[in-house]
């Protein structure tokens, strides 16, 4: 995926807002085993302690260097971790660990390391997108953003080729949003939306949100199960069931089924394919929104 502008642009908002935040992180890990991330608190793009990345680098070149590449560029047999979708999707690591135990790369490259060292890595590679994502931006402004876009043709987006009407509505889910936040992280929204609760990474709530992923679990017999899944692979699934309660059942060949729904999946595939110019355009009809 090309790393344009507009992912170039969410990034230095947030080395803006968080710079003096920065230099505050500590170098330990939170209660759920992730890092402590410095966090705009308007969206997901995150700033690692120099401590991490420091650990991240070492362990890298010592584990991901001989197919990645240098500085995560890519290399002979890996591809670029600066601008793949596992990368940018990742959540402080956990999208890192669960691809490293998935399938595409067990075959690729068997390759165990303890959780700790995957975070570590995590924060690295984190930290070299901020770094091509800012040499890539080049003359952007912040002051850009607000007259970047042309409303109308943002309407136009937002109710056509975007899709948007798919999931929201100006005078539902929507209303006032142009209020709400300002058009720097009102951009991120759309380019990075936030996970609520129970999204990856965060502790499962028995109660959804909607930005929750659900879980949709059928039985041999044909019996469903909904639920916030904790655990999803090849072996097993557990559930978290309506009540707070949980439920596993161990899985062979598919059986029972899995099927996950994801409410931000739309604006995960958007920014596959989303110019700069739709971008802008979509920014300055939400703004209009008040």
């Amino acid at each position: 995926m090309r790393m344009n502008s507009k992912i170039a642009l969410a990034f230095c908002v947030t080395l803006v807002c968080a710079a003096t935040m920065f230099a505050q992180g500590g170098g330990g890990r939170g209660a759920s085993g992730g890092l402590p991330p410095v966090q705009l608190a308007g969206g997901r793009l995150r700033i690692y302690p120099q401590e991490a990345s420091t650990r991240g680098l070492a362990s890298y070149n010592t584990n991901c260097g001989y197919c990645h590449g240098e500085r995560a560029k890519g290399g002979k047999s890996g591809p670029d971790l600066i601008t793949s979708d596992v990368s940018l999707h990742d959540d402080d690591g956990v999208g890192f660990a669960a691809y490293l135990k998935g399938d595409a790369h067990q075959k690729a490259v068997k390759l165990a390391l303890p959780q700790d060292t995957v975070y570590d890595i995590a924060a690295y590679i984190h930290s070299r997108i901020i770094v091509a994502a800012i040499n890539r931006g080049g003359d952007i402004h912040l002051d850009e953003i607000a007259k970047a876009g042309d409303a109308k043709a943002g309407e136009a987006y937002f109710k056509g080729a975007g899709g948007c009407t798919k999931c929201h509505a100006v005078d539902g889910n929507l209303k006032g949003v142009g209020a709400k936040y300002d058009v720097a992280t009102l951009q991120d929204r759309i380019v990075m939306p936030a996970r609520g609760r129970g999204g990856r990474g965060a502790a499962p709530s028995a109660t959804p949100d909607s930005t929750t992923i659900t879980a949709t679990v059928t039985l041999a017999n044909g019996q469903v199960f909904k639920g916030i899944p904790i655990r999803n692979t090849d072996f097993d699934v557990t559930l978290r069931l309506a009540d707070g309660t949980t439920k596993t059942w161990a899985r062979d060949n598919g059986v029972p089924k899995v099927e996950l729904t994801d409410p931000l999946a739309g604006h995960f595939e958007i920014m596959k394919k989303l110019k700069d110019s739709d971008m802008h355009n979509l920014t300055a009809y939400l703004a209009t929104m008040k």
